[in-house]
This record gives structure tokens, sequence and C-alpha cells, in this order.
């Protein structure tokens, strides 16, 4: 069984990824800790040194990477959806769980994350309300399209959630 999470930054892809993984007894990936493993460097000096295009071909070369486990949880990168291939991979490679959250919870655990900085560099020219409300606007769609089972991580806990996928995921076809 192949799992893939995708949402938007601070949804909680890898904090109910981890536990999702551990609960199944099958193994966890990362997909941004993987990219910043194979580049020795952060995303934000990954995207600072080399721009978000190359951090991009990054990130779909993790995700084939993932092709070959078997058994596993994987947390992708909330930009991860923006290229089709990548949409089309994770669809029809595993089960899609979308993690989604309202803006005000995205931005308290943006702000209250010591990683953000590092993990989560700015995507535009514009503050973090500004930023994550366009961004969610333009990716739901692609969320949309991608998902098996969507969760709201903004009303249910970590647990709750993983319930919910634990109850959900059986009725799932790909």
């Amino acid at each position: 069984m192949r799992i893939y999470l995708i949402g938007y930054r601070c949804t909680g892809k890898t904090t109910i990824g981890k536990r999702l993984a551990s609960h199944h007894k099958i193994e966890f990936m990362d997909t941004d800790e993987w990219v910043q493993a194979d580049a020795r460097q952060t995303i934000a000096r990954i995207v600072k040194k080399n721009g978000w295009d190359f951090f991009r071909d990054l990130e779909k070369k993790a995700l084939k990477n993932c092709q070959k486990m078997t058994d596993a949880v994987i947390s992708t990168g909330g930009g991860i959806v923006l290229n089709p291939e990548n949409r089309e991979m994770i669809r029809s490679s595993g089960i899609c769980i979308w993690l989604s959250a309202n803006e005000d919870t995205i931005i308290a655990r943006m702000n209250n994350d010591d990683a953000t900085s590092d993990m989560r560099p700015s995507l535009t020219d514009t503050d973090l309300l500004q930023e994550t409300r366009q961004l969610i606007h333009q990716r739901t769609p692609m969320y949309e399209q991608t998902h098996h089972i969507k969760v709201d991580t903004t009303i249910h806990s970590p647990d709750e959630c993983i319930q919910i996928i634990n109850r959900r995921i059986k009725d799932v076809r790909f």
C-alpha cells in the first residue's frame, strides 16, 4: 500500500504521515526531506541559489524515487501538484489523501514552527496572508483533481484524521 499525502503547507502532512505510517507499520518518506538530503542544503538555500524551477525538478525526482517503495506513507511538498505528471503519478500509483486546513490555521501553524524559514521560503512577493490565500486558491483545483480522500485538519486532531483515513481507505479504487 502506497499512501500519498498532499495539501498546502502546514496542513499536517508530516505529522499525520509519520503517525499513519507507524499505525500501518510501513515506511514514511517526506519528499521535502529527501530533496534536502539529496541536495545537502535547505529548501530555502536551494531556492535562493537555483530558483523554484530547480527545486521542482528535485521534487519530481524525489517522487519518482518513491515509486520504488511498495508499502509507504509519502508526505509531499505543497506544490508537488503543480506538475501534471506528478498529479498523474500520485493518483495512479497509490491512495492520495488531501489534507486541508483553513487559512488562519495554516498561518498560525507556520508562525509557530521554527523550521518555517528553512523549510517554507516565500513563494511570492506578497505578505504571508495574501500569499496563502492566493496559492490555496490556485492549487485547490489541482488538489481536487488528484485526491481520493480529503480530510480537514482544522477541525480534526491528527489521531482523528488517522481514524477518518483508515475508515475511508478501504473504499478507494485506483
